[in-house]
């Protein structure tokens, strides 16, 4: 049961709530895991072999999952093609968010793992070695999967528009994979994994956390809120003049491109 769609990303920019809606629709089987990270070679789980990474899908018409990891080719190398090696008739979904934003949302969600100290305008200051940064760059992060698969194979969609319009969004994905399209998807008014209500957690939380496997947490997440467990709130920093401008400067010919590619506008976005 290899699955017959991927979600490639991009982090913080909806996948968590795509995953659960997803899974909603009769016809979709999502990974048991929400994130297998099996096409990341040494970094992830690509040694564990397909038939490990076939037991992960249930049986459905549409088998996928949700991967954030997939589009950090400034981190994980090769992930287009060894995906092409085993679903070469995958179809891709690439859920995109206003790159400033999104580079802001993954700042704040490095703090809240105590993975970052620095100040966001040192953490951005070098595009070429900034991981938010890179992170956003969509369509350069897109190149490699465009020499791997055809264009048919890829949908680019905003995820402002999963916010907004998630029932008209959802119908674009069905229609995109094939499947039935008036399906009504109930879960829609709740968004999964809002940096807004996530804090900070104390390193026993922490440790707790991570005696949990992970499969048992993305199942039991739209049924066990963890909300109510301590933990300090991480603020989302103050982006000032010069720092905007210049991620303005770094991002627009890349999104400039992603529009040419996608023919979509991307309205509302910064940049």
């Amino acid at each position: 049961m290899l699955p017959t769609f991927l979600v490639l990303g991009a982090m913080k920019g909806g996948t968590t709530s795509l995953y659960y809606y997803l899974d909603e629709h009769p016809e979709i089987g999502m990974s048991v895991r929400k994130e297998t990270d099996f096409f990341l070679d040494e970094h992830g789980n690509w040694d564990r072999g397909r038939d490990w990474y076939a037991s992960l899908f249930p049986e459905a018409p549409a088998r996928g999952e949700c991967a954030p990891n997939y589009t950090k080719r400034h981190l994980f190398d090769g992930v287009p093609t060894r995906i092409a090696s085993v679903c070469p008739a995958a179809k891709l979904v690439y859920l995109v968010r206003d790159p400033i934003e999104r580079t802001v949302s993954h700042y704040v969600g490095a703090r809240m793992q105590d993975r970052e100290r620095r100040s966001f305008e040192d953490a951005v200051a070098n595009p070429e070695t900034s991981n938010y940064v890179r992170t956003s760059c969509y369509h350069w992060q897109l190149r490699p999967y465009r020499d791997c698969f055809a264009e048919e194979q890829i949908l680019v969609l905003p995820s402002e528009a999963l916010k907004e319009e998630p029932a008209a969004t959802l119908q674009a994905i069905y229609r995109f994979l094939e499947i039935d399209d008036t399906f009504r998807n109930q879960r829609t008014e709740r968004r999964f994994n809002v940096a807004a209500a996530k804090k900070k957690r104390s390193g026993w939380v922490r440790w707790l956390s991570h005696q949990v496997p992970q499969r048992w947490k993305d199942r039991l997440r739209p049924h066990l809120p963890l909300d109510w467990l301590p933990g300090e709130r991480v603020s989302r920093p103050d982006v000032s003049p010069s720092t905007r401008a210049h991620l303005e400067d770094v991002f627009r010919p890349d999104v400039q491109a992603l529009r040419d590619f996608t023919g979509r506008d991307f309205a509302g976005w910064s940049v």
